[in-house]
């Protein structure tokens, strides 16, 4: 058994060393694999525990056409993916009044699980923005059927990594204010 230094370690390595990537090997993710990323996703932190994520899993080439029509710039990126989550709101299960849009911050939270499980499989991943360009959100909802309660946040590409990592050092101390 791991100590727990050990894995300690491991989380914050995989933390620090995770990067976008956006070139994938042809090569399907399996599907055990898929199910763990899916798992990731819904085990993030949620406000009031709303849980307003709902998941759309692409894997066939169909459906990657279809998503693909919704972007030109990076239509054959998408083609080429082996597999794509797009992480939705569902807005059957949004806080009411003005505590509605805590679904970014939770579908957010819920897509950082996914990237960093990804990493931790062996996988290469990279979040697309999709809201709130309603252009984008109105073209996801149109080219994949998308019913009325599922509002797209992001779309997260994954696959077996097919260029390096480029892990960038972001740490900026004039980004912190320390309170005394």
């Amino acid at each position: 058994m791991m100590a727990q230094s050990t894995i300690n370690e491991a989380a914050i390595q995989n933390i620090m060393t995770r990067c976008s990537i956006r070139t994938f090997k042809q090569q399907p993710v399996e599907e055990g694999k898929i199910d763990t990323l899916v798992r990731a996703g819904m085990a993030a932190p949620t406000s009031r525990d709303m849980q307003p994520w709902h998941f759309v899993v692409i894997k066939d080439a169909a459906a990657r056409e279809k998503y693909a029509a919704t972007n030109s710039r990076h239509g054959d990126k998408i083609r080429q993916t082996p597999l794509i989550i797009i992480v939705c709101g569902d807005t059957t299960r949004m806080q009411p009044g003005e505590d509605r849009d805590f679904w970014i911050e939770d579908c957010s939270a819920a897509s950082e699980n996914i990237l960093l499980a990804a990493h931790a499989l062996g996988l290469g991943a990279v979040w697309t923005s999709v809201y709130p360009e309603m252009r984008k959100v109105k073209a996801f909802e149109k080219n994949l059927n998308l019913p009325a309660n599922l509002i797209p946040l992001n779309s997260i590409m994954i696959g077996y990594p097919d260029e390096p990592a480029d892990v960038k050092d972001k740490w900026d101390e004039n980004k912190i204010t320390w309170w005394k």
